[in-house]
């Protein structure tokens, strides 16, 4: 994906919104100079099933 594209993606962090707006767009603005342009991540994902005890 994108640099912006990523920083989007960044935007949604919980982490990242409870920054003040202000100091939240110096954050990303720092982020994106050290991105490259293109920005490879992997988004696996595991999911674990939970079951009550004695069920099937």
């Amino acid at each position: 994906m994108s640099a912006h594209e990523y920083i989007g993606q960044l935007s949604t962090v919980s982490a990242y919104l409870v920054l003040p707006a202000s100091e939240r767009g110096r954050v990303f603005s720092r982020i994106k100079q050290v991105l490259p342009e293109t920005v490879e991540i992997v988004a696996d994902i595991t999911v674990h099933l939970a079951r009550r005890y004695g069920e099937q």
